[in-house]
């Protein structure tokens, strides 16, 4: 997807998996596929192509990256991992943005991840939900987009142009078969890693309450034309809001500023009020 031109679409291919190359990768992946074009007939003389898989090779950007790094010696271990250890690794997050120390912080906690307990039957996420509220032009899309570029496996989509099924999960009717199919949304395809969602006030308040259960429980339960399924989002959810009211108002309570309903608000582990305090000296730094 980033190598798709600016204002074009990008291009789709059908691909077959049989026998071993199946289950290779989830949904999200970066794949390298190794095979064969095939033409399918569909009746006359038309054909449509498609790709037989004969190799399926997973290309995360982490995997990628290992690979490249190399081990790291003694020193530069001990290096890396001096007391100032927390402060440095947040300071590297966006640094060419100024300041937001606290919600660096944060947002490395949220990249790292915590620990999923398992209490017989009960299940506690691990990850952690957190949503920068606050004034136009505080850089809270480009946190999100040095997120979507930093963590290994991250989607990064606007509320605006959303729906609550692109979020989830939608039932498509398969032209090949005829049956219906579950393709999933943002949350779905970011299960292990982190979705993060600008624009949410813009969002329509029915459609929020698809949020909850995958915020909360981790999971996505679909009952549409006939079929029933649960996905996993086992995912960390970051997201940027502005104010009702469009810019932060002091003299208001902080739950009107953030305008969130309770319901959502309170799945939030961590919210920031980001406002805009104009300064020349701090504006120019």
């Amino acid at each position: 997807t980033e190598q798709v031109p600016v204002g074009h679409l990008p291009r789709s291919l059908t691909v077959a998996a049989l026998g071993a190359t199946t289950r290779q990768a989830q949904p999200g992946d970066h794949v390298r596929v190794t095979g064969v074009f095939l033409p399918l007939l569909q009746g006359g003389l038309l054909s449509e192509p498609y790709l037989e898989a004969h190799e399926v090779l997973k290309m995360n950007k982490s995997e990628e990256e290992e690979l490249s790094a190399g081990d790291l010696s003694e020193e530069e271990l001990q290096q890396l991992t001096g007391e100032d250890l927390y402060e440095r690794l947040a300071g590297s997050i966006a640094p060419e943005i100024y300041g937001y120390e606290d919600v660096k912080k944060a947002l490395l906690l949220l990249l790292v991840g915590g620990v999923e307990r398992e209490l017989q039957g009960l299940r506690i996420r691990g990850n952690i939900n957190i949503c920068l509220v606050g004034d136009p032009g505080v850089a809270k899309s480009q946190l999100l987009s040095y997120i979507d570029r930093l963590a290994p496996r991250c989607s990064l989509t606007s509320a605006r142009g959303s729906s609550g099924c692109g979020l989830t999960a939608s039932v498509l009717r398969d032209p090949l078969t005829g049956s219906s199919a579950l393709q999933g949304g943002a949350l779905v395809l970011s299960d292990g890693g982190v979705c993060a969602l600008d624009e949410l006030d813009k969002l329509p308040v029915p459609e929020r309450a698809a949020l909850y259960e995958a915020m909360e429980q981790q999971r996505l339960s679909v009952a549409k034309a006939g079929v029933a399924a649960r996905l996993n989002a086992r995912c960390a959810l970051l997201a940027a809001a502005n104010p009702p009211m469009g810019r932060w108002d002091p003299r208001r309570p902080t739950e009107s500023n953030v305008g969130l309903e309770p319901a959502l608000r309170s799945r939030f582990d961590l919210v920031w009020g980001v406002r805009d305090r104009p300064g020349r000296s701090r504006d120019l730094r």
